[in-house]
């Protein structure tokens, strides 16, 4: 077990050699448990993979109905 301080802004500075070891180089997900915190590595992900699984289109693109809209209404 090692031991750090708490610095402003609630930080602290993890070992060196943990975070090589665990991969923590960019990013970490943090989860509250009941015995403390574990801090475990996320991989950052491309936007090629975040929009991988896009929501399908549907068959025909739907009509805006603008018969109640006024100009009035695009107002801010």
């Amino acid at each position: 077990m090692k031991i750090t301080p708490v610095e402003p802004d609630h930080r602290i500075q993890l070992p060196a050699d943990w975070v090589a070891e665990l991969g923590l180089e960019h990013i970490a997900a943090l989860e509250k448990t009941e015995e403390g915190i574990l801090v475990r590595p996320c991989r950052m992900a491309t936007w090629e993979e975040i929009f991988a699984d896009k929501l399908p289109m549907g068959q025909r693109p739907s009509a805006l109905d603008l018969s109640d809209v006024s100009g009035d209404d695009l107002l801010f």
